[in-house]
């Protein structure tokens, strides 16, 4: 059942390779992506965080 689990995520994770036909044609072109500042990362970080806090002390009080 593992090795089964495995398969099935190194296929799913494989999946936006094989979507780009760029290996198969040779016709490989660039994708704009949208930048993010240092400024939005860090409260992106901060964010995460205290959601994984409040969680983690949630879960230490009902105990």
């Amino acid at each position: 059942m593992k090795k089964l689990a495995i398969a099935a995520i190194a296929a799913v994770a494989a999946t936006p390779a094989l979507a780009n036909d760029c290996i198969l044609t040779n016709t490989c072109s660039t994708a704009s992506v949208p930048e993010i500042s240092a400024l939005e990362g860090t409260a992106a970080i901060a964010a995460l965080a205290a959601i994984v806090l409040l969680a983690w002390e949630r879960r230490r009080r009902a105990i």
